[in-house]
C-alpha cells in the first residue's frame, strides 16, 4: 500500500491515512509499542475501533505487532509498533501512478 502504482491505489492510501482516528493511533506507537488497551486509553477511541484500525496499519505494512506473554490478565498481549515509512505526494509521483 505504501507503493501506489495506480490512481485508485494512492487515493485509498490518502484516504487512509487522512483520518485523524487513524492518525492518533499511528502517533501514539510511533516511539514506543503498546498494547490495545493502552492505545485506546491514550486517544480515547474504543478498544474494539482500535483494534481494527491496527488490524489495518499491519495490513498495509505500516504497523507491526507482536505477542507476548503476561503475567497479568489478558495472558497474551499484542504489543504494535509503527513501521517507518515516508510518503511524498508530488506531481511526479501523480504522474507515474497514472502511466501505464
Amino acid at each position: 500500500m505504501l507503493n501506489p502504482n495506480t490512481i485508485p491505489e494512492l487515493a485509498q492510501l490518502l484516504g487512509f491515512l487522512g483520518n485523524e482516528q487513524r492518525l492518533n493511533i499511528l502517533r501514539a506507537i510511533t516511539r514506543e509499542e503498546k498494547f490495545a488497551r493502552e492505545i485506546s486509553e491514550e486517544v480515547g477511541i474504543s478498544r474494539p475501533l482500535v483494534n481494527i484500525y491496527l488490524k489495518q496499519f499491519e495490513k498495509a505494512g505500516l504497523v507491526t505487532g507482536t505477542n507476548r506473554i503476561s503475567e497479568e490478565p489478558p495472558y497474551l498481549k499484542r504489543y504494535y509498533k509503527a513501521v517507518p515509512f515516508e510518503l511524498v505526494i508530488n506531481l511526479d509521483l501523480i504522474r507515474k501512478v497514472g502511466e501505464d
